[in-house]
This record gives structure tokens, C-alpha cells and sequence, in this order.
């Protein structure tokens, strides 16, 4: 019996690592640099079985957390070779400076690391709503694990080193040419290139944002890395960043931003390396009513390329963020096209070629706004092609209820604390258009969603839609946590928004900054309890129930 057992033991290590050299990434938030949150190669999800999902595990970190910042948005690196074998790596970063490698498979650290602050000012101490202090911007990787990285040698003195628990910094400024590579950004403002075999600098750190920032998510095109503050934190000026690991000067780009960029994403990118922001149009203009702006940038430089100027009143929001969603890129008909929106959550289909026309107001198409009192979408988009329909879908998260007027062909019940929303594109004489489709079932104040097999998973993050203060005073940290429930995951058909699965109170703590990751069968995302919590389902995962 026991000779079986074993034998069972050695077929089961020989499939599981058979499965991780096809098995897929999800690099960056909301799954790569056009931030579509397409699973495109999952396979284990389908309507009939999503309502079999269970908790996996949970891996509790000894994370401590920075005002609502717990745990970043993870990434999958699914083909890892290292020399403990093959490797699936969950990685992910904590807002006091740590990052974490767990083995997916096995729920089990492979290695951790904590990077001393060497900021150029003192360490931010106490935690505020807009400027927590500590890491805040997700981990990110190029577009896979087999993508290959070379960085030049740096021709200056290095600066600080990450200290790692389990394996020491490379040191020194020499070259590093091999394959994948984690990038961090630390609260000291430093960016971190990361062995993701031991979590090693292979290059010195570099010096990127100003210390103490409040950052968005990490994007990267090649060997550039964007990102961008918010906040005024540290008294710097909101600006978005792009560096060039690549070059010998590693030289930092900036454009001021006035406020925050819209989203949880900051930054979409384009097929031509086009980025793409929201940003609050500049007060003073001539067009001050006019209060979001859509930006194509030029590369690395962030030259403005070309504009659209929304139409859109503030909203009288009553969440924790102002409303807010980062621009999604898709590719139709051999061009790209953006999907942007405004505070008031109406939406826009934009052009790549030209984003608003002669006068920077025409959009290719514009819904009705969508938001009710209170109310706005938020976070970021998702979306995908259905190749057997031909259907291109939009995805979106909605705060509060809908505007009363709204009309969707297909609803599931009133949705008074949030939903998400489904449109398809559609052509209406000759020109795409964004035609409304679902609103599902009440889902309160709802994450980015990810979509995969004609699913769509959403994350209820538990984060409250407080009412106004009087005169106008903001809510307290405390207030906020104490209105905070737990996150709640859901799975929804993507035809029609109707509730396939829901995850109850599995979750103890709410989720902030930490959106859904999906590969190889398995969803991740973050809570305020310091853990990173894994779905999927338990008869395909025997090493977790027999050890």
C-alpha cells in the first residue's frame, strides 16, 4: 500500500510539472500593458464548471499595512526554471517594502525580500488616506517568463541594494543578459530588478519616482518601465514617469499630471508602444468645465501626441477614490482603439489615429453616462473576442447604483452598492459603437474584472460608499475600515451577467489595490488581513490536500 501510494505521489510531481511548461503568465495588472484583463489561455474555467470553485489556500505573509494598503495586485510567473526544478511563481508585494515568491503549486515561500528605505527625505511614518506611505504599485514582468532581458552597465556609483532574506543583491553595475526579470518600485522610489530565481538585484537599483510617493501599477514595454503618482505625497506634484532600463543613463522622463491619473492601472499602452492616460484637465484653461482628458503619449518621452476632452461633470462621488477608470486598449480591424470614460461614467470609443477629431471633443461613439448620485466606474477595464461569434466585449465596474435612466437589455435584479456592466462593440454605419448589453446582480464596490472563457470573474473588494461628511470633511482611516466588510470574488456568465458562483465569507479582511490574477486554473487576489488568497478547484490540486 505504501509502495502505491508512492508511486501515486511520483505520478502526480511528473503531471504537475508537465503542466507548468505549458503553463501560462499573467505578467502585470489586469494581465498586460493594453490592461484588457484577458485570460486568453485558460481553459479550466467554463460555466458549467465555475460553481465547483473553492478556496485553495490562503498565504499569510508578515506583511504589516500601510493605511488601506496591504497587498499588491500579484502576478504569475508560469514557467520558471530554476535550480529547485520547474517552478509556478506567485509574486507579489506588501506595502512595508516586502515582495514574496510563493511556489503556486505547493503553498510554499520560495523566497522573500525587504528592502531597506534610502530615500532622499525621511521616511514617511504615519499613514494618511491619500499618502500611506510604503509600496503601493504592483509587481510587473514582460509579457512572459521566456522573455528575455539585457540591461547595459551603468556607468555610475550603485546605489542601494535590496536586502533579501534568503539570497544576496548582485552588486556592482556590471551587465545582466538572461531570461525574465520581476521590476519593483519601493517606497524610497527606487525600481528593482529582480532575479526571480532568488529575488537578486541584477542591476543596481535605480532612483525613479520621488520617495514617499503614492504609485499606480507598474507597466512595461520592452526595457521601459512607466509609472505615476497621485496624491501630491511627499510634496511632489503628481506627475507619470517612464524610465529606460536599457540605456547606459537610465535616464527619467516625467510630464506633470495636475491630479491623479484615472484607474488603478495608471497607464495603458498601445500595439506601437502609444501610452494612453486619463487625466484631470488643467484648471485655469479655458475649457475648466471640462474635467477629464485623454492623453496619447509618445514612448518613453511622453510628448503629447494627441487629445480627447471629455464632456463630464464631477459626480458627487461618496467612495474612497474619486471615480476613476484606466483607458483599455484593444486591436479591431488592424488599428487600435481605446475605451476611456468620464466621472460621470459614460463612455468613450476613441480612435488611435486621431482620439477626438479636429477639436480633441469628437469621439468615435459616447454611451449615456451610467453612474447614479454618489456613484462612478472605477478601477480599470476588461475585455476579449469571442473567435467563434466575432463578438468584441467591454467589461466595466460600477460604484453605486445606475442612473435611473439607464436601460440594459439584460439585468439581474436592482444593484444598489455596485455592478458590472457589459457592452459589445458594434458597428452602426460603418463606425464601431459601444452597445450596452447586461448589468449584473448586485456586486458592492466591485475591482477590475478579469475575463476567460466567456466568464467573468468579479471582486467585491468590501471597501464602503460612506455618505458625505458635513461641510464637506473627508472620513478618517478609522471610519473607513470600520465600514469595510470582506471581499467577496463572483463568477459571471459573460453573456448575460448572470451569478454562476460566489465566494460568501471565505475572506476574512476587504481588498485594496489588489486585483484579480488568473492562470492555470487558478484565480489570486489580496486582502487586508495580509494574505493572498487562491481559487480554483480542489480535485485538480491533490498536492495541497495530501501532504
Amino acid at each position: 500500500m505504501l509502495i502505491k501510494k508512492k508511486i501515486g505521489s511520483i505520478l502526480l510531481a511528473a503531471l504537475a510539472t508537465c503542466a507548468v511548461i505549458v503553463a501560462a503568465d499573467w505578467p502585470t495588472q489586469s494581465g498586460g500593458p493594453q490592461r484588457d484583463g484577458w485570460a486568453r489561455y485558460e481553459k479550466a474555467f467554463t460555466k458549467d464548471s465555475v460553481s465547483g470553485l473553492d478556496m485553495l489556500y490562503k498565504y499569510a505573509t508578515d506583511n504589516k499595512s500601510k493605511g488601506l494598503y496591504s497587498l499588491t495586485s500579484p502576478l504569475i510567473d508560469g514557467l520558471l526554471i530554476t535550480f529547485r526544478g520547474f517552478k509556478e511563481m506567485l509574486v507579489f508585494a506588501g506595502s512595508s517594502d516586502n515582495v514574496y515568491s510563493v511556489d503556486a503549486d505547493l503553498n510554499k515561500l520560495i523566497w522573500t525580500v525587504h528592502f531597506e528605505y534610502h530615500g532622499d527625505q525621511r521616511e514617511a511614518r504615519k499613514a494618511t488616506l491619500t499618502c500611506p506611505g510604503g509600496l503601493t504599485a504592483s509587481v510587473a514582468m514582460r509579457g512572459s517568463s521566456s522573455a528575455g532581458v539585457n540591461f547595459a552597465r551603468r556607468p555610475v556609483p550603485t546605489p542601494p541594494t535590496a536586502g533579501t532574506k534568503t539570497a544576496p543583491s548582485i552588486g556592482g553595475g556590471g551587465a545582466y543578459s538572461g531570461t525574465g526579470a520581476f521590476f519593483v518600485l519601493s517606497s524610497d522610489g527606487y525600481l528593482h530588478t529582480l532575479n526571480p530565481s532568488t529575488g537578486a538585484n541584477l542591476i543596481p537599483p535605480v532612483k525613479f519616482l520621488p520617495s514617499n510617493s503614492r504609485a499606480s501599477a507598474l507597466n512595461v514595454d520592452g526595457n521601459t518601465i512607466y509609472a505615476a503618482t497621485s496624491g501630491n505625497c511627499g510634496g511632489h506634484p503628481n506627475a507619470l514617469y517612464a524610465v529606460d532600463l536599457g540605456s547606459s543613463d537610465k535616464k527619467v522622463y516625467s510630464l506633470p499630471t495636475n491630479g491623479r491619473l484615472a484607474g488603478v492601472a495608471g497607464t495603458a499602452l498601445g500595439s506601437d508602444g502609444t501610452v494612453y492616460v486619463e487625466v484631470p484637465f488643467e484648471q485655469g484653461s479655458t475649457e475648466e468645465n471640462h474635467h477629464r482628458t485623454v492623453l496619447a503619449l509618445e514612448p518613453l518621452t511622453l510628448k503629447v501626441k494627441d487629445s480627447f476632452i471629455t464632456e463630464d461633470e464631477p459626480n458627487g462621488s461618496k467612495s474612497v477614490e474619486e471615480p476613476g477608470i484606466t483607458p483599455l486598449v484593444f486591436s479591431w480591424k488592424g488599428k487600435d482603439l481605446i475605451v476611456a470614460a468620464g466621472n460621470n461614467g459614460r463612455l468613450y470609443l476613441l480612435d488611435s489615429a486621431s482620439l477626438g477629431g479636429s477639436d480633441h471633443h469628437q469621439p468615435l461613439f459616447a454611451t449615456e453616462p451610467l453612474a447614479g448620485l454618489g456613484g462612478g466606474l472605477q478601477g480599470g477595464f476588461s475585455s476579449w473576442n469571442d473567435a467563434d461569434s466575432g463578438d468584441r466585449w467591454v467589461y466595466a465596474s460600477l460604484w453605486g447604483p445606475p442612473k435611473s435612466s439607464s436601460q440594459f437589455p439584460a439585468t439581474n435584479g436592482d444593484t444598489p452598492h455596485g455592478s458590472i456592466v457589459a457592452f459589445k462593440v458594434a458597428l452602426q454605419n460603418d463606425r464601431p459603437t459601444l452597445a450596452p448589453a447586461w448589468i449584473s446582480t448586485d456586486v458592492p464596490s466591485p475591482a477590475t474584472t478579469v475575463t476567460s472563457g466567456g466568464l467573468v470573474f468579479a471582486l467585491s473588494t468590501g471597501q464602503p460608499m460612506l455618505p458625505p461628511k458635513a461641510k464637506g470633511k473627508p472620513h478618517t482611516l478609522a471610519e473607513i475600515e470600520k465600514a469595510s466588510t470582506h471581499a467577496t470574488l463572483y463568477a459571471l456568465d459573460g453573456d448575460n451577467g448572470k451569478q454562476l458562483y460566489s465566494s460568501g465569507s471565505a475572506v476574512a479582511g476587504y481588498s485594496y489595490g489588489s486585483g484579480l490574477a488568473v492562470a492555470n486554473s487558478r484565480i489570486y487576489f489580496g486582502a487586508s488581513d495580509n494574505a493572498m488568497y487562491s481559487f480554483g478547484f480542489s480535485k485538480m490540486e491533490p498536492q495541497l490536500t495530501d501532504r
